[in-house]
């Protein structure tokens, strides 16, 4: 199999990005392309999954495509791609979801890593990553809006999904659109990337460990 290019989409959730993107954060989106299929992940009251997919640039309102990044290659196939995001549909359910620990951006870090073993830019989780360790040592500069965002805890995610769950508390402020239902399982229809992010070393113990289970057949959907 060829090398497919993965990229990043990165969407605006705000206009303060026009001021704030020039110093490395913001409030954004983002979906992982390969195969010319999107996937994203978002939020729901179910504990079914909340991955879903559109066409490349065109997740849900209030997004608003900014950019493309380039992360890396991939030698899977449509199909292999299919199987990896459902394997994963278990570690990502909708209820699960919270907006600065455990968000779309969370997702699109672990997907992208599992396809091309890179990271996206920083710069798309470090507002929530700030917002998290400010939150824990120095809650009072943030506005009471985010902290009580912060200190909101989120549904624990099954146990399987501690894989992908940063020890930062990575994902993207207000990063996530709504997904999917309450159905069954199954998502939903609907330059080079820097590497800051000092969790790449865990994503890649735990996708060693994925691939060597899907090469012997366990758990094949």
């Amino acid at each position: 199999m060829p090398q497919v290019v993965v990229c990043v989409n990165v969407y605006d959730l705000s206009e303060v990005n026009e001021y704030t993107r020039p110093l490395g954060f913001g409030i954004f989106h983002s979906g992982l392309v390969v195969h010319g299929r999107e996937f994203s992940f978002g939020g729901h009251d179910y504990a079914s999954s909340g991955i879903f997919e559109t066409a490349p640039k065109a997740a849900p309102a209030p997004a608003i495509f900014r950019e493309m990044v380039v992360v890396g290659t991939t030698e899977m196939n449509p199909g292999e791609v299919s199987n990896l995001v459902g394997d994963m549909d278990d570690d990502f359910h909708g209820n699960t979801y919270h907006l600065l620990e455990r968000n779309c951006n969370h997702f699109v870090e672990a997907l992208c890593f599992e396809l091309t073993g890179k990271m996206p830019p920083g710069w798309i989780n470090r507002l929530a990553r700030t917002a998290v360790v400010a939150n824990s040592c120095a809650p009072c500069i943030l506005p009471v809006s985010i902290r009580a965002v912060a200190d909101t805890p989120s549904v624990p995610p099954p146990p399987s999904a501690a894989q992908y769950t940063m020890k930062t508390g990575g994902g993207g402020i207000f990063g996530g659109s709504r997904g999917g239902g309450g159905g069954g399982g199954g998502f939903d229809r609907l330059p080079d990337a820097e590497n800051e992010d000092d969790d790449a070393p865990l994503l890649q113990s735990m996708s060693s460990e994925r691939s060597a289970v899907r090469r012997n057949g366990i758990g094949e959907r």
